[in-house]
C-alpha cells in the first residue's frame, strides 16, 4: 500500500497504538519511496506477523497461516493512523482510504478472496475474536467497541 502525507513517526505512533490489541505481533516495513508533488513524504508499507499463529495473522482458504497481517490488523491500522493524522491518504487494492468529516472512508470493506467454490472473507480469514469490531480511539488508548 502506498501511504502520502505521513511522517515516519505518524507511522510507527499508529502500529505501537494497534499493536497493544495484538500482542506486539504485528510488524511495520516501511520504505520511503519519494515525496508527493507538494513535498510530503510517501511511504510503501507492507504489515507482517512476527508469529504466524500469533494474533493478527492471516489465514489462507487451505488453513496455512501466514506471515501477512490480517484484515482486522490492516482496518486498525488504517483508523489510527487517520486519527493520528487526518491528512493521510492510503493507496490500497484500487481503493483510496482518507478521512472524511472524522470518519475513514473505503475502509473496512470486507471482499470475498477466495474462490467461486471456496469463499472466503477477508474478515473471516484469521483466528481474531475481533470479527467486525473496530477500535475506539481515544486520546491515548485504543479500546475494542
Amino acid at each position: 500500500m502506498i501511504i502520502r502525507n505521513a511522517t515516519k513517526t505518524d507511522l510507527y505512533a499508529a502500529i505501537n497504538l494497534v499493536n497493544e490489541k495484538y500482542d506486539n505481533n504485528i510488524v511495520l516495513n516501511e520504505t520511503r519511496i519519494g515525496k508527493t508533488r507538494d513535498g510530503r513524504d510517501k511511504f510503501n508499507v507492507r504489515l507482517t506477523v512476527k508469529d504466524s499463529h500469533g494474533k493478527g495473522a492471516r489465514i489462507g482458504y487451505t488453513g496455512r497461516h501466514l506471515i501477512n497481517a490480517c484484515w482486522h490488523a490492516h482496518g486498525n491500522f488504517f483508523d489510527t493512523l487517520l486519527y493520528i493524522n487526518h491528512n493521510v491518504t492510503i493507496k490500497a487494492l484500487n481503493r483510496t482510504i482518507y478521512m472524511e468529516n472524522g470518519k475513514a472512508v473505503n475502509n473496512w470493506i470486507d471482499r470475498n478472496i477466495g474462490s467461486y467454490f471456496n469463499p472466503l472473507n477477508w474478515s473471516a480469514a484469521c483466528e481474531c475474536q475481533f470479527s467486525t469490531k473496530k477500535l475506539k480511539l481515544g486520546k491515548f488508548r485504543i479500546e475494542l467497541t
